[in-house]
This record gives structure tokens, C-alpha cells and sequence, in this order.
């Protein structure tokens, strides 16, 4: 099986490269056509993008076994057994895989479309203080996600350039006292959050830039785990909206932008001191 997502649209069977053979004696190889006078419109289609996804998935596993590997080096480097301080300030540190996410756009010159991106990264950084079961949390974060394809009446196809985001929360967290080293949490957070398209392009057309300072909320839920006295291990979801008309522009044309939703697994640590 001969697989090279190769366009032969131009060269024909002289673009293969040399392993695949054009007869089909030594193998095979398929086609896709998208694009012909039986057609109502060009189908769309994308070449090469599983392997992207199953790299950074790979690298989202990757995290998670340096994370497993730290725990327990702390938790050797600590006979006595791990519970969390009643009280007491505490410091989190938490990546994110992003899931891929949409954002619509309208203009009063262009068709509404449909941006998607791939899967993206985000950090967290927070400074907490911890009364109780009740945890409240300022959190600081940068998250990418590059664009994927974009679709509208008539055409579309894949885009180059990301979005990038900055932003700052307040999160409200309760920690659920079933047991002294697994607790699940739950949580929600207000704050802003500046998100800014980078050139994102589709060829043969302008690019698409702008950037916003917009509204954002998020709802987190999870489970820690008591390492020793001072150090948990995080591993949760979180949603996160955000709000608001974006404005962006392509080749001197607005574009409006609707309302971004988006879901991302997280695996941190926190330390309290």
C-alpha cells in the first residue's frame, strides 16, 4: 500500500514517487477526485493532518508519564504519609491540551463562514490561598492553536497562521473531602482575556488579522492527588467561553466574529507553602 497524499491533479501518475507503482503490480494505490462538471461545488479535503494529530497526542501522553515519573520521585523523597494543609497559600502550574474549536464570522461584504483550528497548548500559572475545602485562585495563562480550514459558500480550504490568547482569571474551587490524598474539585472563574488572529490565510485570498480584549469564563473539574504534605497532582477538564463580538479584518473588509467555546485536559502540580 502506497501512501503519499501526492495532488495529481497537475503531473498525473509522473508526480508518484518512485516506490508506487502507477500499474498497480506491485501494489496499489487510490484516488479521490474533487473537482468536475458532475459536481455542484469543490469538495474539501485536507492531506497530512492525522499524523499532526497523532504527534501531539503523542506529546500530550509524553507529559503525562513525565508528570507520573515527578510524582513519584517526591513522593520517595517522603516517608510520612501526604495530606493537604487545612490553610495555607499554594502556587499551581498547569499545561493543557486545547481541543480544536470554531469561530464563525460574518461581514456585511463576505459570506459567513467557519474558521476550525487543530489542537492546540495552553499554561496556566496560579497563586492560591486554601481555607478548608474551599480554594480561592488568580491564574494567569497563555494558550496557540493554529488554524485548520475555513469553509463558506461556494469555497474554502486549509488556512496557515494561529490565534494565540492572553488572560487572567479569578477561580472559585471546592475540593470534595472524600479521602486524604484523592480529593475531586470543581470549580469557576471569571476574568479577560486578549485573543489575536495572526495572518490567518487561505490562498488566494488576504489575510485575516485582529485583536481583541474580551469577557471569558470557564467551569474546571478534576481530581488531585497528595504527593506529600506540600506538592498534589492535578489532572482535570476545563471549559471556557468567551464572549463578546471579535473584530477582525481581511484585505480592508470587517470581519465579526461570534462567541468561542472551548474544551482542554489538564495535568498540573501544585505546591503549597
Amino acid at each position: 500500500m502506497c501512501e503519499t497524499g501526492v495532488d495529481l491533479g497537475n503531473g498525473g501518475p509522473a508526480g508518484l514517487p518512485p516506490r508506487c507503482d502507477p500499474c498497480r503490480e506491485n501494489g496499489e494505490f487510490y484516488t479521490i477526485i474533487v473537482e468536475g462538471f458532475v459536481f455542484l461545488r469543490t469538495f474539501l479535503f485536507r492531506i497530512g493532518k492525522n499524523k499532526e494529530t497523532a504527534l501531539k497526542i503523542i506529546a500530550v501522553m509524553a507529559s503525562g508519564v513525565f508528570f507520573l515519573l515527578m510524582a513519584e520521585t517526591l513522593r520517595a523523597a517522603d516517608e510520612e504519609e501526604g495530606t493537604t494543609p487545612q490553610t495555607g497559600f499554594y502556587i499551581s502550574f498547569t499545561p493543557s491540551a486545547v481541543g480544536p474549536f470554531s469561530i464563525d464570522t460574518t461581514s456585511p461584504d463576505l459570506s459567513p463562514g467557519t474558521t476550525k483550528t487543530r489542537w492546540g497548548i495552553a499554561i496556566d500559572g496560579g497563586l492560591g490561598y486554601r481555607y478548608n475545602d474551599f480554594r480561592v485562585e488568580g491564574q494567569v495563562m497563555y494558550g496557540r492553536s493554529d488554524a485548520d480550514h475555513v469553509s463558506f459558500s461556494g469555497g474554502g480550504g486549509d488556512l496557515s497562521g494561529y490565534y494565540d490568547m492572553w488572560g487572567a482569571t479569578v477561580n472559585i474551587f471546592y475540593d470534595i473531602p472524600v479521602g486524604a490524598r484523592f480529593r475531586p474539585y470543581v470549580g469557576a472563574g471569571l476574568g479577560g482575556i486578549r485573543f489575536k488572529a495572526h495572518d490567518i490565510t487561505l490562498t488566494g485570498f488576504p489575510p485575516t488579522c485582529g485583536s481583541n480584549t474580551l469577557f471569558t469564563y470557564r467551569f474546571m473539574a478534576g481530581i488531585s492527588y497528595a504527593l506529600t504534605d506540600a506538592w498534589r497532582l492535578i489532572l482535570g477538564y476545563r471549559f471556557m467561553g468567551i464572549g463578546g463580538q471579535q473584530d477582525y479584518e481581511t484585505g480592508g473588509v470587517p470581519l465579526h466574529g461570534d462567541p468561542i467555546h472551548t474544551h482542554a485536559v489538564q495535568a498540573g502540580i501544585q505546591f503549597y507553602f
